[in-house]
């Protein structure tokens, strides 16, 4: 089916305000040219205890990664709880049955390269109480032609990665999730192509691939002109919402990421919002002046919350974490899990 404009959420780009304090999750060391963190998972007060709760990956000197667990009495000024030393990246935080699972983008071992040839693949860790996690378990691996599809600019990267699990109904669980990649030739390093999703009985699997991509780039859409980048969905009344972070070049040659907005009878069929993006790079050499990345959406007191990544330059650049707020929201956009 297709949708009228007035079908869409009023998220306009100008109804997002950005936080004074931006960024208002950097570095709890001096920055240096390439760190980067991001991907933020959030939890607001309610859905765990009393406090806000923050995770998302980073990486620092000599790309060595970590996982971070951040807690804040009101969403703005934060204070590390836990940092894992887990080879991860982008990761979602999913609740079901009582449980904590984690879908992380595992970066493989020696082992698992040997086995399935490629860089990143999606793993689940669970926990009852946030602190303790089991051992990964592996979830879905590359495996298809596009799967595996990649620029032969130098460095070669075959991932599956950037998770988002929804539960769709009893015993239905969809994963969507990244996979492919697109060169940054400005940057040097790499971003998803397409989006793809495998669905499920259980939220650890097995999951069953779709097979093809819903999402993939659109030379007749300017800011999907390179690639798909990552999703993150939601219910939105019987309808489906989501927020995706696409790749394009802009006319100069350099890249960007920008997060905009699809909707969704079926989650599967996607059609664009008229006004995307909604959240892009100012352009301005602030700290999200060349890139706005992966996110999570929250509720707080009648307000939206995104809180993203942003980039600041293309080479060596730093990445951190931002939010914007949408008030006195009253949309019926909903996270897909079982709180």
């Amino acid at each position: 089916m297709r949708f009228t404009d007035s079908d869409f959420p009023r998220w306009q780009a100008e109804n997002w305000k950005d936080a004074p304090q931006n960024p208002v999750i950097g570095y709890f060391e001096t920055p240096e040219a390439g760190y980067a963190i991001g991907d933020p998972q959030i939890l607001v007060p309610g859905e765990f205890d009393a406090k806000w709760h923050a995770f998302y990956h980073g990486f620092y000197r000599d790309f060595e990664p970590f996982y971070h667990h951040l807690v804040s009495d009101d969403g703005l000024e934060w204070r590390l709880k836990n940092k894992w030393p887990w080879r991860v990246n982008p990761s979602f935080l999913f609740h079901d049955d009582g449980r904590w699972i984690l879908y992380c983008t595992c970066i493989t071992t020696r082992e698992q390269w040997d086995r399935y040839e490629a860089h990143n693949i999606i793993c689940a860790r669970t926990s009852r109480d946030l602190e303790t996690w089991s051992e990964p378990v592996e979830i879905l691996t590359p495996q298809l032609p596009w799967e595996r599809e990649y620029m032969p600019l130098g460095y070669v990267s075959i991932e599956a990665r950037n998770p988002c699990v929804v539960k769709l109904a009893e015993n239905r669980y969809r994963l969507y999730y990244s996979a492919g990649t697109v060169k940054l030739d400005k940057c040097g390093y790499e971003e998803p192509k397409y989006i793809g999703f495998a669905d499920a009985e259980s939220p650890l699997g097995p999951f069953v691939k779709h097979g093809t991509p819903i999402l993939a780039p659109d030379e007749n859409i300017w800011y999907r002109n390179l690639g798909a980048g990552a999703i993150k969905v939601f219910s939105y009344g019987d309808k489906y919402v989501a927020l995706y972070n696409s790749i394009y070049t802009d006319a100069a040659g350099y890249q960007h990421s920008a997060i905009n907005v699809l909707l969704s009878a079926d989650g599967v069929e996607w059609q664009e919002a008229p006004y995307n993006p909604i959240l892009a790079p100012t352009g301005d050499g602030g700290w999200k002046g060349a890139f706005v990345y992966q996110l999570d959406l929250v509720r707080w007191n009648g307000d939206l919350r995104v809180y993203y990544n942003g980039r600041d330059k293309w080479k060596d650049g730093i990445e951190q974490i931002g939010l914007s707020v949408l008030e006195n929201d009253d949309s019926p956009v909903k996270k897909l899990w079982d709180l």
